[in-house]
Parts: C-alpha cells; sequence; structure tokens
C-alpha cells in the first residue's frame, strides 16, 4: 500500500497550474444567482474588460471583470460578467484589462452579482501566428 508524504505536492500544484481536468467550466446558470442556488466552485476562462484601482486611503480591494467564454445552449442567455476580487491588493501582476485568464475559486453573489473573491488566476498567452 502506497503512502503519500504529508507535505507533499498535489499533481500539477508544483507550478501552481490549474488543473483544468477536475475543475468544473463555468457556465451561464453557474452566474445567475436564481439558477445556481448558493456558493460553488467553478473555473472561468474569458477576458478581463475592466479593473478597478484602490484608493490610496480605504479599502484595499483590486477588481477585475471578467466576460466569461461558456460552452451554452442557444437559447440560453448570455452569460453574467464574474467579477473578480483580490482582497488586501493594491494590483495583480498581469490582470489588467484586455487580459484572457482562467481563474478557479468559490463563485457567490454580492448584491445579485457573480463574485469570486482571492481566485487562483493563470494568464492565458495570445496565440501568435508565423
Amino acid at each position: 500500500m502506497a503512502h503519500a508524504h504529508i507535505g507533499s505536492p498535489r499533481a500539477g500544484s508544483a507550478t501552481g497550474a490549474i488543473d483544468v481536468v477536475t475543475e468544473a467550466p463555468v457556465c451561464a446558470g453557474d452566474l445567475d444567482p436564481a439558477a445556481a442556488g448558493g456558493r460553488h466552485r467553478v473555473m472561468a476562462t474569458g477576458q478581463v474588460v475592466e479593473v478597478t484601482v484602490p484608493p490610496v486611503t480605504g479599502v484595499q480591494n483590486y477588481a477585475a471583470l471578467l466576460v466569461p467564454e461558456c460552452d451554452r445552449d442557444p437559447d440560453a442567455p448570455e452569460p453574467r460578467a464574474l467579477l473578480l476580487v483580490w482582497q488586501g491588493q493594491r494590483s495583480v501582476p498581469g490582470v489588467t484589462a484586455g487580459t484572457r485568464l482562467r481563474c478557479v475559486g468559490v463563485v457567490s453573489f454580492r448584491d445579485g452579482r457573480p463574485t469570486m473573491f482571492n481566485p487562483r488566476y493563470e494568464i492565458i498567452a495570445k496565440q501568435v501566428s508565423r
């Protein structure tokens, strides 16, 4: 019987990479407070369309608005934008308007808006054609 060593990294965690195999991709229903039914963990891939830099004084939360790419039924509504919030951060490296991200976290609803606090994220590189 094999034993895992305490403190040993999971597969894929040595690089901090998001495990896209085990995470459920987000769909429009996940971002609708009426359909989602509470907090749940998802993986969202999309483009950041807006960032909010916190003021020098006050709450230090860096926020980005992500428009997710969803596999969806053509009759279903467009997915809502997902608010990503990094608490206690004045900036987040690489996260700017126009950046494509893949992020994982728990979606909750703050004032009816789908929000993910302190998500793990990966920047998705642009494809360069030669």
